[in-house]
């Protein structure tokens, strides 16, 4: 390991080279690794062509960093490869406009890649993808028609099918840490989430590619836990010394809280209880599909503010909520508190908690759509202008046996939800539910197949997924059937003959039945 200044990553950084991040927006983001970067760009336009390859979007929320649009803007990326997409709004422009090419592909995947390819064995074959729009049999993960070389070929192996993805070879991998110490050993000490950095420089040094690593100090070896080692020395070339806090910072919403890291818990909510209202209508028939002692998903969307629910419901310790980036338990927080989660019962690396989700570690698993068709599939990636990604969606829907997807039926609805029940007060302009999806992110028919119990809430009507399409099981009370539910849908799923009307006491202030619900099982 060779300590350097900033100034000599130009001498180690090159154009065309590939670049691999270990982020989530500004959490373990090396933010002056890639300021540095834009100011040599900025001088001669030498540092162009990058391939990016990074699991989770990074962004710059709060306008004094630098993230993923400072290169896009600047033509210095030539190929994203990643999950998800949805605070880089120049990024998604160039990949409409076919300036970069781009390829969405399961987090999960990319995640754990990095350690999947090595000298014995043949690269990252999964299941994980089949049957959906990374499957080549659709798009094969390809974003825009500038993008044409094919990172997934579907492969037999002892009768079975599986997609095997071609990842580049990593030439440079950009990593953080909260200090490195004389021998090169990489601590997470402050940091808000572990991330996939080990694998990721594990990876690149098995390519014989350059692992640098922005920390905040450098302290003697010994001084810590040889056990809190994150970062093992050999695998580290460069380390570089951060000179402004605001490029280090432990999340959007603050320069560093020791809460956030493990280090004490706190005694009361960090944010204010979820408003009454429509989101929180879906979230309270949602969660009625919990049970006591579950590991549950909570997905990115209307999903991530299910814990705030869980809280005021009192039932937090009832049940595990899970967050893919190494979250267990606690309370994981929502809105604009995203990120800070506080009393968590365990903290993993990015990488292994992809290994406890592939290995039947959830119960249940609650995410968003953007559109369901006919037969039950589910689009989350692109939309209208949207360009989202996939994120960690598809490989946690085809692993879980229980699934809760949850949005508004109509975008833009406005209900009221007086006198316990549920009045249209005026109808949206967009339906969810269509006749075909754009993008299939979870397959119907192959979600059968595994024998899935599969639901969808929201703020009118619950449907069941069947081996015939959607099943209407639940209506709102309130809600006119053949004008608030079926005409804002573009086909006529299949009604049950039972059909009935939601407990009317989700439609109020306060609530208080969860626990009830939960402990009575």
């Amino acid at each position: 390991m060779k300590i350097i200044p900033f100034s000599e990553l130009k001498y180690i950084i090159s154009k065309g080279d590939v670049i691999a991040l270990a982020a989530l927006s500004t959490a373990n983001l090396p933010a002056e690794i890639l300021k540095t970067l834009v100011e040599l760009n900025d001088e001669d336009e030498s540092f162009t062509d990058f391939t990016v390859m990074l699991a989770n979007d990074i962004s710059d929320y709060r306008g004094d960093s630098y993230d993923l649009d400072s290169l896009t803007t600047r033509g210095m990326i030539k190929r994203l490869i990643t999950s998800i997409i949805t605070a880089s709004p120049e990024t998604i422009k160039a990949m409409h406009n076919n300036e970069i090419e781009a390829y969405y592909l399961p987090q999960g995947v990319i995640a754990t890649h990095y350690r999947s390819t090595t000298a014995v064995s043949p690269g990252m074959i999964t299941k994980i993808g089949l049957n959906t729009n990374v499957d080549p049999m659709y798009s094969g993960g390809k974003v825009n028609m500038v993008t044409r070389e094919d990172l997934v070929s579907r492969i037999e192996v002892n009768s079975q099918t599986y997609l095997q993805y071609h990842f580049p070879k990593i030439d440079v991998a950009i990593l953080r840490g909260t200090y490195a110490d004389t021998e090169g050993n990489i601590y997470m000490t402050h940091e808000a989430h572990l991330g996939e950095g080990y694998s990721v420089a594990l990876a690149t040094h098995h390519n014989q590619g350059t692992v640098i690593v922005q920390v905040k100090a450098i302290v003697q070896q010994g001084n810590f836990n040889p056990s809190d080692v994150f970062i093992p020395g050999k695998l580290v070339d460069y380390v570089v010394i951060n000179t402004d806090s605001n490029l280090h910072r432990q999340l959007i919403q603050t320069q560093y809280e020791p809460a956030l890291s493990g280090y004490y818990q706190v005694t009361k909510m960090q944010e204010p209880y979820l408003a009454f209202g429509t989101r929180k209508v879906i979230l309270r028939r949602a969660a009625q599909f919990l049970k006591k002692g579950d590991v549950i998903s909570i997905g990115f969307g209307i999903n991530n503010e299910l814990s705030n629910v869980l809280l005021e419901e009192n039932v937090n310790h009832l049940v595990q909520p899970n967050i893919d980036t190494g979250v267990f338990g606690g309370w994981i927080s929502s809105g604009k508190h995203f990120g800070m989660n506080y009393n968590l019962s365990a903290r993993m690396r990015h990488e292994l908690t992809w290994d406890f989700i592939y290995n039947n570690g959830l119960d249940v698993a609650y995410l968003s759509f953007a559109q369901v068709d006919q037969y039950g599939n589910v689009n989350v990636s692109q939309f209208g202008d949207k360009m989202n990604g996939c994120g960690g969606f598809i490989d946690i829907s085809q692993t879980v046996k229980r699934i809760v997807f949850s949005g508004a039926m109509v975008v833009g609805g406005q209900l009221s939800y007086a006198d316990n029940k549920v009045t249209v007060t005026q109808e949206g302009e967009i339906s969810k539910f269509v006749t075909e999806v754009k993008c299939i992110d979870f397959n119907a028919d192959y979600a059968t197949k595994l024998q899935q119990e599969v639901y969808f809430v929201t703020e009118r009507a619950v449907f069941k997924l069947t081996n015939k399409g959607l099943l209407l099981i639940e209506i709102a009370p309130g809600i006119d059937l053949e004008q608030d539910v079926l005409a804002q849908m573009a086909f006529r799923p299949i009604i049950a003959k039972n059909l009935k009307v939601t407990e009317n006491d989700i439609y109020q202030n306060k609530w208080g039945g969860l626990n009830h619900l939960l402990n009575s099982e």
